[in-house]
């Protein structure tokens, strides 16, 4: 019986990446154009997340996390769904241009990821949150992953799974 192997990402990359304001941006089109705070306020005031051509942006239950694992995953097809896996996720879709997707978060936090010039469909996921808002900690020990695949059309950005806290 021959072998068959499961799907996989065409590209891994990892890093611990700084989370603060309680939110983080990706952005695959950098320009003078984009309207950061605009698309802040969609995700503030929706469903926690809101994107356009530019990036995506992302609220998180968390405050912050000075050391956040971080793990992009690019893909030739839609990724099969794990969301029981996951605390929060999100899907959304934008550009990525000259080759470079960037993470950031206020008070300066960057990096820079490969990632081949395209449209993207996205799914965005949390987990390993303790509270919403202060975590009690600088480190609270929440991850993020982010799967990218090809998309020929956009993705309205949308909530899929939301995290609540457990009763006390």
């Amino acid at each position: 019986m021959p072998y068959v192997s499961a799907p996989a990402p065409r590209r891994v990359e990892e890093k611990a990446v700084r989370l603060d304001y309680g939110q983080f941006c990706l952005c695959g089109n950098p320009s003078p154009d984009a309207d950061y705070m605009s698309l802040l306020e969609q995700a503030i005031n929706g469903p926690g997340v809101a994107a356009d051509d530019h990036g995506v942006i992302v609220i998180s239950p968390h405050q912050n996390n000075v050391e956040m694992p971080f793990r992009l995953e690019v893909w030739d097809d839609r990724p099969l769904d794990d969301h029981e896996d996951w605390e929060e996720v999100f899907e959304a879709s934008f550009l990525v241009v000259d080759e470079g997707l960037r993470y950031f978060s206020p008070t300066d936090a960057v990096a820079n990821f490969e990632v081949p010039s395209g449209r993207y469909a996205a799914r965005i996921s949390g987990r390993g949150f303790v509270n919403r808002g202060w975590p009690g900690s600088i480190t609270p020990g929440d991850r993020w992953r982010i799967q990218l695949w090809p998309s020929a059309g956009d993705i309205p950005a949308r909530r899929l799974k939301e995290w609540h806290h457990p009763a006390t």
